[in-house]
């Protein structure tokens, strides 16, 4: 436990220098401890804990692009367009 009391008081040393609300990344900090691979048990924590590696947002690349969604949308209001002419 000391070690990890020094760890963290580390890197939040390292994420509030300029600042005096170190109390205010706590909870990303302990996110990056226990989604960091640690070099003596070869994981992260967050395996161990949950047998599945953290799913982040950074981590995830987008499927489509804006311009993609929009032309989804585009062709979605045309077939509803399209429906409603045929009901009339």
């Amino acid at each position: 436990m000391k070690h990890f009391n020094q760890t963290l008081c580390k890197k939040l040393a390292k994420v509030a220098d300029k600042s005096d609300n170190w109390d205010e990344f706590i909870e990303s900090t302990l996110m990056a401890y226990c989604t960091t691979k640690h070099t003596t048990i070869g994981v992260t924590l967050f395996v161990l804990v949950y047998r599945h590696e953290a799913v982040l947002l950074i981590d995830e690349t987008p499927s489509t692009t804006i311009r993609d969604c929009m032309l989804q949308i585009v062709e979605k209001v045309f077939h509803i367009r399209e429906k409603a002419w045929l009901m009339i």
